[in-house]
């Protein structure tokens, strides 16, 4: 869940300075995905690339948006290459249940080998270790696949990364977004518009909070 604080503008600041370094990784030209739906049950809420720790001070936060249960047990995070091939997976174990939007077990964290930091709901943290060095890459992107093989949700950092992408890439993270403690996150409704672009932004991270 998101926050209003001052951190907020420096990290909008950054993203608009960025745009002569880092962010032009992420092309500005809009892709064009196939009538992607909004999300009404899981989202992909927020994603670190890399922290204080290094590139695999990582995290994936999944988020129930919905008014009931979900059950993700056996549902796959596929991570991608800036070159839209999937380099990893993840295999949310049996038993993850995502409780109602609002309740205590909304979440399940996954955390990377070096992660810093600590998980406000403990109901689901789930470690990872990827096989690259990088792990999540910085300009890559994240997805969740139900059990049926269908994208649920997803966001990528560089419009290359076409399958989990839903409009245009988030802003990725750099060495500078390291010190400011920042994570690619929605706002504190997890809205959801098929537009990583407007949906996410740099904000102080805040796993499973």
């Amino acid at each position: 869940m998101r926050r209003i604080l001052g951190a907020s503008a420096v990290f909008a600041m950054l993203a608009m300075g960025m745009a002569g370094g880092v962010a032009t990784a992420a092309s500005e030209t809009e892709g064009t995905e196939a009538a992607p739906l909004v999300s009404s049950t899981v989202v992909v809420n927020e994603v670190s690339t890399r922290g204080v720790n290094g590139q695999l001070d990582e995290y994936i936060e999944l988020r129930n948006v919905s008014n009931q249960p979900q059950d993700v047990s056996g549902h796959v995070i596929r991570i991608y290459s800036p070159s839209n091939v999937v380099v990893d997976t993840i295999v949310l174990p049996a038993g993850t249940i995502l409780q109602p939007k609002g309740n205590p077990g909304q979440y399940a964290v996954l955390v990377g080998q070096n992660f810093s930091g600590t998980v406000g709901d403990q109901t689901y943290v789930i470690p990872f270790t990827l096989n690259g060095a990088e792990g999540i890459p910085t300009l890559g992107g994240v997805s969740i696949q139900n059990l049926a093989g269908a994208k649920v949700d997803g966001v990528a950092f560089s419009n290359a990364v076409m399958a989990p992408r839903e409009g245009q890439a988030a802003t990725p993270e750099s060495n500078v977004t390291d010190s400011l403690n920042a994570a690619n996150t929605r706002n504190i409704l997890s809205t959801d518009t098929d537009n990583n672009r407007q949906d996410f932004s740099l904000q102080l991270r805040s796993p499973g909070l």
